[in-house]
């Protein structure tokens, strides 16, 4: 099964409202039956494995994740890692779908202590490909959407996350409703804000966002609750902010992905 990384729209720890896009950074689960299980399983994948062995009597099986994104960088590798295992054991042990990939996935990813939210956001974006509007509060997918065409989206790749105070990010409830309500109307407007409001509440650097809005991105910030940041241009006028962020690193180009419409019902 194949999902896919992604960017924050609006960040949905502070009211638990959240946004997410997909874009074209792949990860592949594969699985295979084994006689014991991998003692290097993330926490995350292993909370999975036991629950479905557990609710379905499966045997033990050991999973092959091939990812274009990095781990632990705000752009969504957990979700997609964990929406495709899921898909992957639905399918080959022929179960009848117990809840939608990206809802199991949310339950059980706070379960394993990985996420405060559930990220269902991240989790139906990277699953379904498009835009995500989600209440992760209530485990709802208020909406999906297809992304802008001919934006170009540029990342600026940061490993191995910091440990993010939450408290800091919930003093901003309002803040951030208000935020989602605005990505109704203009996603554009939304990340630009909720990145740089991220930036500024976990203390990351803005020089990068700073120069990629002087440069003309239509939108720039912190993804997820960083490390990494992100860059949006109209096709053809990627050049100079891409230039700006390679002062900072190796930039990745990519595209929003569309929703795709062979996966299940939402």
């Amino acid at each position: 099964m194949r999902a896919y990384g992604g960017i924050s729209i609006v960040n949905a720890i502070p009211c638990w409202l959240g946004s997410s896009a997909a874009v074209d950074l792949k990860i592949k689960v594969s699985i295979e039956e084994t006689r014991e299980r991998d003692p290097s399983e993330s926490r995350l994948v292993k909370e999975i494995l036991d629950f479905f062995e557990k609710r379905w009597n499966i045997p033990h099986v050991k999973v092959k994740v091939e990812s274009d994104v990095p781990s632990r960088s705000g752009l969504k590798s957990s979700s997609a890692v964990s929406v495709a295992l899921i898909h992957e054991l639905y399918s080959k042990f022929l179960i009848e779908k117990y809840l939608s990939p990206p809802k199991l996935s949310a339950i059980l990813s706070i379960k394993a202590g990985v996420s405060y939210t559930g990220a269902l956001d991240d989790a139906a974006a990277s699953y379904y490909g498009g835009i995500s509007f989600t209440d992760n509060k209530y485990l709802k997918i208020l909406k999906m959407s297809n992304p802008p065409k001919d934006v170009v989206v540029m990342i600026l790749p940061r490993g191995d996350r910091p440990n993010v105070d939450l408290n800091k990010l919930k003093q901003f409830s309002s803040s951030f409703a208000g935020i989602f309500e605005l990505a109704k109307r203009s996603i554009f407007d939304a990340m630009r804000i909720n990145g740089t409001l991220i930036a500024e509440i976990l203390g990351y650097d803005k020089t990068p966002i700073n120069e990629a809005i002087k440069r003309g991105a239509i939108a720039a910030g912190i993804s997820g609750n960083g490390p990494s940041y992100f860059a949006l241009s109209k096709e053809g006028e990627e050049g100079p902010i891409y230039d700006s962020f390679k002062k900072f690193g190796e930039p990745i180009l990519t595209r929003f992905v569309e929703l795709e419409g062979d996966n299940q019902t939402i």
